[in-house]
């Protein structure tokens, strides 16, 4: 009788649970509720042995595992020249064996600062946090899932062609689905293999997703840097994206994004001659301004020329409490022209930006470029939080033209989109991966590494190798206790106070 009693009961708490889940998708996001949907057919198709036949999984709840026989073979292929992959993976290691104390370093100072000052900073929703394409306001939905996809796939392939280098089979290679919509790769290698393989080899294969996610990082945005010097600016000029108060671009009726084109019936192409033109002038002199509007409904933008009486700089930051040496120290002096705007930039700042240390005027010499090729592809990190999942702000891509490039601006842009959105997911899968969390790659690496620590001093102390392996295992796991405390309290106290 309690047999037969038993599926009423759990069909009650799956209802219950459908219903609560649902309720809380539809708070975070409407569009959860389908996943939701998703996982009721999951279960439909599990329950009926429909998954079996079509040898597939339910992992996660909603994910579905689609094992496929032609990702294996590709990835037969792709890693029979062992020694390359095995050398790569060494390289790949120490890559990321520097890249994991890079961001420990910057996850504790995320840490201390918010411990700090919790109020200063601004609690993300809850949509965001989950990171979903077309759910976070920080990520579209179509160029967000295809990096996420790419990204994915070759994370998932780096760990599988390291495998087979070593001589691990990996068991399942497939599909990662969700709604009908591939959300990536994964491979499985055995793993009593894994597990048996010499500890240097074991942290090649786990360092391999991570090391191409970090390389294919560089790669995209080195091709995307070369693609954004292609635009111009649609129109030349120079815009600002602030008009400060009392001064006399306020004063003249100057807004912000307005293209300024001419001064005193001088062209003005970009930032440079704009500055160039005011440091012709001194405070108090009268300037005519030739200013283009921002579009109106029809697209159109409307000419107007206008008068503006320049103020002082060094009086205005004086003012402003702003210390006269440090006034010096950047040659501002008395009667210096002072227009009042901020952000002025040339018109073509956003392709710009993306070109980094490619730009047309990017800073020269050899520490200045390797810089700017390892700091650039983290700085974009920003800008779609910034300017809420665009790569830059849209009055910025409105003013950007392909000129003479084969596929025109629409075709460019997209290519761009795709190149930035592809470098923005293998920068946040392969950092993320190597935080000492299991079960990220990065606390197997840890763990792994500990073990070979450990082992070293055994021969010292003659510790049991299963106490090493004891030790090591403990280690970790009280690592990513302790790393996972700190990244809930990094969500949870800004919400808080």
């Amino acid at each position: 009788m309690a047999n037969e009693a038993s599926p009423p009961r759990n069909r009650t708490r799956e209802l219950v649970f459908i219903v609560l889940a649902t309720a809380v998708a539809v708070q975070i996001h409407p569009a959860l509720a389908l996943i939701v949907v998703w996982y009721i057919l999951l279960k439909v198709l599990e329950e009926y042995g429909v998954l079996d036949r079509w040898d597939a999984s339910r992992i996660l709840g909603i994910v579905l595992m689609v094992r496929i026989k032609r990702g294996q073979r590709v990835l037969e292929t792709i890693s029979r020249p062992r020694a390359f992959w095995r050398g790569f993976g060494e390289v790949g290691l120490w890559t990321c064996r520097f890249a994991s104390v890079v961001v420990v370093v910057l996850f504790l100072l995320s840490f201390i600062l918010t411990m700090l000052n919790p109020s200063a900073i601004e609690p993300a929703s809850a949509s965001d946090m989950l990171l979903i394409p077309g759910v976070s306001s920080t990520i579209p939905l179509g160029w967000g899932l295809a990096g996420l996809v790419i990204a994915l796939v070759i994370h998932e392939y780096g760990h599988g062609i390291l495998a087979r280098a070593h001589g691990i089979r990996v068991r399942n290679f497939g599909l990662l689905i969700i709604g009908l919509v591939p959300i990536g790769a994964f491979a499985e290698p055995q793993a009593d293999e894994l597990m048996r393989a010499p500890s240097r080899e074991r942290q090649r294969v786990f360092a391999a997703g991570p090391a191409v996610n970090i390389y294919a990082s560089f790669f995209c945005f080195l091709l995307m840097a070369v693609l954004a010097n292609q635009f111009v600016a649609a129109i030349p000029g120079v815009h600002a994206t602030g008009i400060i108060e009392e001064q006399p671009a306020a004063e003249a009726g100057l807004a912000p994004w307005e293209i300024i084109t001419h001064v005193d019936g001088t062209a003005v192409t970009d930032y440079i001659e704009m500055t160039d033109a005011l440091d012709s002038h001194r405070a108090g002199d009268v300037i005519e301004l030739t200013v283009l509007s921002e579009t109106d409904a029809d697209g159109q933008r409307t000419e107007r020329t206008f008068s503006v009486t320049l103020a002082d700089q060094y009086l205005y930051e004086v003012e402003r409490g702003t210390d006269p040496e440090v006034l010096e120290l950047y040659g501002i002096s008395e009667g210096d022209a002072f227009l009042g705007v901020s952000g002025l930039s040339s018109n073509d700042v956003g392709a710009q930006r993306l070109a980094g240390p490619l730009r047309n005027d990017a800073p020269s010499g050899v520490l200045a470029t390797v810089f700017g090729f390892a700091a650039q592809p983290m700085t974009i990190i920003y800008s779609p939080l910034e300017y809420k999942g665009e790569i830059m702000h849209p009055n910025e891509l409105e003013l950007l033209s392909a000129g003479d490039f084969p596929l025109g601006t629409d075709g460019l842009l997209a290519v761009i989109h795709l190149l930035f959105w592809v470098t923005w997911m293998n920068v946040l899968l392969g950092f993320a991966n190597l935080i000492p969390l299991l079960p990220f790659d990065g606390g197997h690496l840890l763990r792994d590494r500990l073990h070979d620590h450990l082992s070293q001093l055994a021969k010292v102390t003659k510790w049991h190798p299963m106490k090493v392996k004891e030790m090591a295992n403990k280690a970790s796991r009280m690592s990513s206790l302790v790393i996972l405390m700190m990244i809930i309290a990094l969500i949870v106290i800004p919400m808080l106070v």
